[in-house]
């Protein structure tokens, strides 16, 4: 069979260390290419939406001038002639350029002219109070056009004045495209005659001929247009978006020619991280928007993200690498800790299965010498002899053990030089106190190879009880640990011993007074017994002789010799509950019957204190249940009701339903609260203060314990001030319960 392989403490130290920081450095890249990646994305993302945002706006800023040239063309045609300055500046101010199409340069009306009508537009322009007009620029060409009106006619777009955009062949492609299509076209990238200065900009035009016959070129009257410088379109269209750290690009054409760009922001770097394009249809033509974004297109937390992640990172690595260190170095400690722990547990649960602590006493021994020491010896002083519970790990020394201790004896002094905290760890010769070290012993012990002892005294409330130790060979050390083990193990002893010999002289009191009480009871039951026919006969020979001073008094007599009957009673019955000895006799009974019987008893005491005694009866409920007991129960339920509510009425309520039969009770007096409705079924227990109502707490008690007995339950609906209804419960065949005893704890000692 091959050898299991032994890894040493130190290399596992090593090797959980080294699996931490590993996982911890792995976890930490990961975590920076996931958090990296998301970072991304979302930049990604939102470039995204600002590029197709932007080029929406572009777009449809472009479609609506589109739209405003092809109604301005419609307008022009309606005329049936060119537009007068007059009703070209009026239709051009109504529609508000600069506040409805932001970054157009002008609305222009530029009408088509043959060569020989040159000269005669000309004058007729200058005889309209255009002094120096002309069309431009000069030279002989096989067809002319001049910019008539073009509004607003600000200083830079006076400038446009009679130019013959015709003669410039970019602007001829656009204008003969639209002559032809009958569509609005753009040019291509040019520089407006409106330029001038340092500020110059790209720019374009938007053409719609007007003709005189719809579809017909060769009808031309001219074009409506509008001049663009593409910056300032650009701009304002990009106004609604907002500013981002975006650069934005337009070439006019699908490819990013240099020599058509028509409008740069100027900021994008060489190497942009993300750049997108985008084509969009202008008149005819089609636009490149090409989007980089800038350096400072991340935000402050996108860019300190993955470096946190990777800082973060490594600090839960250093964090999990010195938690993993300490954790290693104390395993072993908490390991021992852990067994320790147990131990306690252990003994803790046998020491409080029962208060035999022969027995108890016994197991923790075994459980010690099984798990903390070779061998654990307890010691317990008794008035007959010492107690000895002995164990060892080979049952045969624990009885060579237990021979040797039974013949040494005990000396109690020699518990006084035990400390009795943190107890020491004496190594060899063992000894065992109280035990004194005889020779047969310490032969015994040196056998067993048994040289360090660690003994603590068994004490409790300043009394000595004995003692605790433990024995262990050489190969086994003792240590602080288990010297604290030591001590808590003696507190749980000496608790277990101390207690079970308090509850023992407590349960032999109790046996005294019961004795006591029953002693008592029958002994006061015969002079009651021959008192009460004495009350009966004075009462009758007053009753004779009508003496009512007489009658009052040997009535007081009476119903105190009554009381005095019910309380020896009261006594006798908790004397008989008590040892379990209340016997049952058991007969059918017609329950409405013994009802009626008791009402009809108590009718002299309740019309004394003022109660209308009430019996709801309306049928025979017959049982088989002993009648005197129930005669008991109904006797001190009627009692109750008559004295907590005087001058109220009771109710006596009798019913039979199945093999079930119902008493109940119904007084309306002072009532009882909810939180003792449950004690006042207990021993001596009271809802009241004695001082105003007598009695010993033991009636209802009584009540319970018989009707229990019986296989029935009582129970009590009731609150302050409403009075209270008592319900007894039977099964119309008894069915007998045992009567336990006083209540005694299931392990006790018999002693």
């Amino acid at each position: 069979m091959p050898s299991t392989l032994h890894i040493p403490a130190r290399v596992r130290r090593h090797a959980a260390l080294a699996a931490v920081v590993a996982t911890g450095l792995a976890v930490t890249i990961g975590a920076w290419l996931f958090v990296r990646a998301g970072v991304e994305a979302q930049q990604q993302a939102r470039f995204g939406e600002i590029v197709s945002a932007s080029t929406a706006a572009v777009r449809d800023r472009m479609e609506a001038y589109t739209q405003m040239l092809r109604a301005t063309r419609a307008a022009v045609t309606a005329l049936e002639r060119p537009p007068a300055a007059r009703e070209f500046q009026v239709y051009a101010e109504s529609l508000a350029l600069q506040d409805h199409y932001p970054g157009i340069q002008g609305l222009g009306w530029a009408v088509a002219l043959s060569p020989r009508a040159v000269p005669a537009h000309e004058a007729a322009e200058r005889a309209a109070g255009r002094d120096g007009y002309r069309v431009w620029p000069e030279g002989d060409r096989p067809f002319y056009s001049a910019i008539v009106h073009l509004y607003p006619l600000d200083w830079r777009n006076a400038r446009a004045i009679g130019f013959d955009m015709y003669s410039e062949p970019i602007r001829r492609a656009a204008m003969e495209r639209a002559r032809n299509t009958g569509d609005v076209e753009a040019s291509g990238k040019v520089e407006l005659v409106q330029e001038a200065g340092a500020e110059r900009q790209a720019g374009f035009l938007l053409y719609a001929a007007v003709l005189a016959r719809k579809g017909d070129p060769a009808s031309l009257v001219g074009w409506m247009y509008a001049p663009f410088r593409a910056t300032d379109l650009v701009a304002s269209a990009l106004e609604s978006v907002g500013r981002h750290p975006v650069s934005v690009a337009v070439y006019d054409g699908a490819k990013p020619d240099p020599a058509q760009l028509l409008h740069d922001d100027g900021d994008a770097p060489d190497r942009p991280r993300r750049a997108l394009e985008r084509r969009i249809p202008v008149a005819g033509r089609t636009w490149l928007l090409r989007f980089t974004a800038l350096p400072g297109f991340a935000t402050r937390t996108e860019r300190a993200l993955p470096p946190a992640t990777i800082a973060l990172g490594l600090a839960l690595t250093a964090l999990l690498a010195w938690i993993t260190r300490t954790e290693v170095r104390a395993r072993g400690r908490a390991e021992q800790a852990a067994r320790r722990t147990a131990f306690l547990a252990g003994a803790g649960k046998a020491l409080a299965a029962s208060l035999d602590y022969d027995r108890t006493l016994g197991r923790v021994a075994r459980l010690a010498a099984g798990r903390v020491a070779d061998a654990c010896l307890i010691c317990v002083l008794e008035p007959d002899g010492p107690l000895w519970r002995v164990a060892h790990r080979d049952p045969a020394t624990a009885r060579r053990l237990a021979d040797g201790l039974a013949a040494a004896g005990v000396e109690p002094a020699k518990l006084a030089v035990l400390p009795a905290s943190h107890p020491r760890i004496r190594p060899g010769p063992a000894s065992v106190p109280p035990a004194p070290t005889t020779p047969e012993l310490a032969r015994v012990l040196a056998g067993a190879g048994l040289e360090v002892a660690l003994s603590a005294p068994l004490g409790a409330r300043g009394e000595a009880l004995g003692a605790v130790t433990f024995l262990a060979t050489r190969a086994r050390t003792l240590g602080r640990a288990d010297a604290a083990l030591v001590e808590d193990l003696v507190r749980l002893a000496a608790a277990a011993v101390d207690t079970a010999r308090l509850y023992r002289r407590a349960q032999e009191a109790v046996h005294a007074r019961d004795e006591f009480l029953s002693i008592a009871s029958h002994e006061l039951k015969t002079p009651l017994t021959s008192l009460a026919l004495q009350s009966e006969s004075l009462l009758a020979t007053a009753r004779r002789e009508r003496s009512e001073s007489l009658e009052r008094k040997a009535e007081v007599v009476r119903r105190n010799v009554d009381r005095l009957t019910r309380l020896v009673a009261s006594l006798l019955d908790l004397t008989r509950i008590t040892a379990g000895r209340l016997e049952l006799e058991l007969e059918d009974v017609d329950l409405a019957a013994l009802a009626a019987d008791v009402v009809e008893r108590f009718g002299d005491e309740a019309t004394r204190a003022g109660c209308a005694l009430r019996l709801h009866a309306p049928e025979p409920v017959i049982g088989r249940w002993d009648r005197l007991r129930l005669d008991q129960v109904l006797t001190n339920l009627l009692s109750n009701a008559v004295k907590y509510g005087p001058g109220r009425p009771v109710d006596v309520r009798v019913s039979g339903e199945g093999r079930r039969a119902t008493l109940a009770v119904e007084d309306r007096g002072i009532g009882v609260s909810e939180a003792d409705q449950r004690r006042i079924f207990d021993r001596f227990e009271r809802a009241v203060s004695k001082r105003n109502y007598g009695g010993f707490g033991l009636g209802l008690w009584i009540v319970r314990r018989i009707v229990e007995a019986l296989g029935g339950r009582v129970s009590i609906e009731s609150a302050p001030g409403a009075g209270a209804t008592f319900l007894v419960e039977l099964p119309r065949v008894a069915e007998l319960a045992p009567v336990p005893r006083a209540e005694q704890h299931p392990g006790a000692p018999a002693r």
